[in-house]
């Protein structure tokens, strides 16, 4: 019996860090979506001649620290839990990761329209 508990625990945490990669992609991306808009923001303002304002930097950079907390706090929470359970605490950082980039996006468009 402990032979086959050993067998199966390396199993399990090479199934743990596959998936955590796997999600590791998915949040890859939207670190990604983030730096380019950080990137086109800082090139529309040196096209018009402007800097961003502090309240822009704040809530661009908080738009690229959103999935890599949400990566984090999916992988701490996830840990101990058997590889569908960490999977799926990974899917639901992801959502939550999704649905506050997209609110701090519409923040952010609502600011810089405001200015």
């Amino acid at each position: 019996m402990s032979a086959a508990t050993t067998a199966a625990a390396p199993r399990r945490r090479g199934a743990r860090i596959g998936i955590a990669l796997l999600f590791l992609l998915a949040f890859l991306w939207q670190v990604y979506g983030a730096v380019s808009n950080l990137v086109v923001w800082l090139g529309f303002a040196r096209v018009m001649g402007q800097q961003l304002t502090a309240t822009a930097w704040v809530v661009l950079l908080i738009g690229i620290a959103i999935p890599v907390a949400g990566w984090a706090a999916g992988v701490v929470l996830g840990r101990r839990r058997s590889p569908l359970g960490f999977a799926l605490v990974l899917v639901l950082a992801l959502c939550a990761s999704q649905a506050l980039s997209l609110s701090q996006l519409a923040f952010f468009l609502s600011v810089i329209g405001a200015l």
